[in-house]
């Protein structure tokens, strides 16, 4: 079939069609009189659809696919925003699966991220509808009732192998009651819907080509007996209609002129326009994209629900789910998402996403968005012998200039706490924290402390260290840190749950995917958060924060006025964290890395991958252990400290910014071309 044939056979064709065009076979031709009657019902419109099933929640690979429906396929077809339409529907054709839980889950999600569709439908409300076509088929010899049980259907599946390497082996593969007359099949349909039949007994069928070298044409079922209630329909029926004989038929009748679906169903095109073309309706294109494959995760519907039922998971909304609730009490806000799967755009070739990617926009947003708080784990008390002169210091919200952003207040006093990861007993060269003998620095305050003594328990751990206070007026004794502390009067005691990795590795193996869990994918752990958490931003659940040096965090649902508990969203860049690691909170914290070479180097690529689509602008706002303050184009002008940079580290850095400038828009270049 030539293009411009496939060209007419769509209502809506202009000089973007080409980009979403797949494989052609003859019976996608839709006649004259089926165009103009789609033309006359769309009056100009373009229209998909995103149609899910209600059997799980939607996770971030159906946001990818929403994202397709919704926008980018009609950017890439070059279709005005006045002329898009989206259907959200509902595929619910298999009661046993499905739930009212499901789905208002599914509606709640496709609202969160922001898409609106020009309507919502159901399959089910199709059913009788489907139920006459299926009539129809019968009518015309294209279905028949089939007694064959599951086993016997398989066995004759294998002769339909076996034929295609050898036409001459034996056997035959047509079910006994293939060619039963017209009134018989019809009868015991009606037969199947009045409930004479137990549910093994019978199936209707499509007959259609048992000599095809495609499975999908081996008179696929498009009836099968349940008696089961159905979540939407109630208990009106107790035959349900399947997938492949349902969607091809709806789309028709919901003139979808873009029905957009992932690769593992690019070999059912034959069936999908068999049953349209055997009912002589309106043909819309198919079009497949490759799935989403992320790093260190699995999106699969059936593994998602084994992780819930089999109690590995609080629920689908776990944090470390890959789903969009779970995603959502993790931190990822709908910005991040959208934004991930615009940069990651579409494509027909398998690919696996590295993780970074997602959690590289998490940062940029977050960066914008979540003001700052000092907040220790596993925190250390600090006791400054004598007695220090207390002093209020200024935190911004934001280290950066922000509308309407404010300041909170903090004390030096003589006792306070930091982060157990900024204490070490052992000193070492390459170690820049505290330890004795050795001075840090306090953020904020300008106050240097050198640990003179560690009070330990039983078990020889560090409780408490005391500590001189060493500021002088002109700054002798530097330090190479500076660290956050907590003051101990009026500090806020919080849970904190560190999230890494779901998997330990990369790539999960389907037969071993249970065993590759991470033991250690969650830790509870313990810390304190200066009382500006709830004297001056008073948080409540979903509220975001940036534990300064440590990472981003969302206030969690389970927190109480008693509790406040904190999800880590991610941890900020610089810190390197090992995701993958045993220890989770270590690497939040910057503990050293134990990848392999090969994950050093998808680490690298990714963040590289993920680098390119960062605007200059935006380059260096996220590293705020490093920087406070940047010009009009985003160019740092002061330490993290605030202090002025020299001209040449200003001029360094406007050379960065210049060649992540470029980097970016040879990226946007190529991504329009796509």
């Amino acid at each position: 079939m030539s293009s411009s044939a496939t060209a007419s056979s769509n209502s809506n064709d202009n000089e973007g069609t080409e980009k979403l065009l797949a494989r052609e076979i003859p019976s996608a031709v839709n006649s004259e009189a089926l165009i103009e009657e789609h033309k006359r019902v769309n009056k100009g419109i373009v229209r998909t659809r995103f149609p899910p099933e209600p059997n799980g929640y939607l996770h971030v690979g159906h946001a990818k696919s929403m994202n397709m429906n919704f926008r980018l396929s009609f950017e890439k077809l070059g279709v005005a925003p006045e002329n898009r339409e989206t259907i959200f529907r509902y595929d619910d054709t298999n009661p046993e699966a499905e739930s009212k839980e499901y789905i208002d889950s599914l509606a709640n999600d496709v609202a969160w991220l922001g898409w609106k569709p020009v309507r919502t439908t159901y399959t089910s409300d199709y059913f009788d509808k489907l139920y006459d076509l299926a009539i129809e088929l019968i009518k015309r010899g294209k279905a028949y009732v089939c007694h064959q049980s599951k086993d016997q259907i398989e066995e004759s599946r294998e002769i339909c192998r076996a034929k295609i390497a050898d036409p001459n082996h034996p056997g035959n593969p047509n079910s006994p009651w293939r060619d039963r007359p017209m009134e018989e099949n019809l009868k015991l349909f009606d037969d199947m819907r009045k409930g004479k039949f137990n549910a093994s007994d019978c199936t209707l069928r499509l007959k259609m080509d048992m000599t095809s070298p495609n499975p999908n044409m081996w008179d696929q079922v498009a009836y099968r007996i349940k008696y089961v209630p159905h979540p939407h329909a109630g208990d009106k029926w107790c035959i349900y209609p399947t997938y492949d004989y349902t969607h091809c038929i709806i789309d028709s009748l919901e003139h979808i002129d873009y029905s957009i679906c992932t690769l593992e169903f690019e070999t059912r095109r034959e069936s999908y326009y068999w049953v349209l073309e055997a009912l002589d309706m309106y043909r819309p294109k198919v079009y497949e994209m490759s799935r989403l494959n992320i790093s260190y995760t699995v999106l699969s519907k059936r593994k998602l629900l084994k992780l819930v039922m089999n109690g590995y998971m609080r629920g689908w909304d776990d944090p470390r789910m890959p789903t969009i609730s779970g995603l959502r009490r993790r931190g990822y806000t709908k910005e991040i998402l959208n934004a991930f799967c615009m940069e990651i755009g579409v494509t027909r070739n398998f690919n696996t996403v590295q993780y970074e990617r997602l959690t590289n926009h998490a940062r940029i947003q977050l960066h914008e968005t979540a003001p700052r708080v000092m907040a220790v784990i596993n925190a250390i008390k600090v006791t400054i012998r004598g007695k220090a002169t207390e002093s209020t210091h200024d935190v911004p919200d934001f280290p950066f200039e922000k509308a309407g952003s404010h300041s909170h207040s903090i004390t030096y006093g003589n006792t306070f706490y930091i982060d157990g990861n900024d204490f070490r007993i052992e000193d070492s060269a390459d170690y820049f924290g505290l330890a004795p003998g050795k001075i840090v620095g306090l953020k904020y305050c300008n106050a240097k402390i050198k640990c003179v003594d560690v009070i330990r328990n039983a078990n020889g751990d560090p409780i408490e260290i005391i500590c001189d206070d060493v500021t002088t007026p002109d700054g002798d004794n530097k330090a190479k840190v500076t660290i956050q502390w907590v003051p101990e009067r009026g500090a806020t005691p919080v849970e904190v749950r560190m999230y890494s990795h779901l998997f330990l590795t990369e790539e999960v193996n389907d037969a071993e995917w249970e065993a590759l869990l991470n033991p250690k994918s969650e830790v509870v752990l313990r810390g304190f958060i200066d009382g500006s958490i709830t004297s001056h931003y008073k948080a409540v659940s979903g509220m975001h924060f940036q534990f300064e040096r440590i990472g981003f965090f969302i206030c969690d649902k389970d927190s109480t006025t008693e509790n406040l508990v904190f999800n880590l969203t991610v941890a900020l860049k610089d810190s390197k964290p090992t995701l993958a690691s045993s220890d989770p909170a270590a690497s939040a914290a910057g503990a050293g890395s134990s990848k392999s070479r090969k994950e050093e180097q998808d680490r690298a690529l990714a963040e590289k991958l993920a680098k390119q689509s960062v605007r200059a602008e935006d380059f260096f706002k996220t590293q705020t252990n490093l920087y406070s303050q940047f010009d009009a184009e985003g160019v740092p002008t002061h330490d993290n400290e605030g202090k002025e940079l020299s001209k040449s580290a200003f001029k360094k850095l406007k050379k960065d910014w210049e060649k992540q400038d470029r980097l970016y828009k040879d990226w946007l270049e190529k991504t329009q071309k796509k």
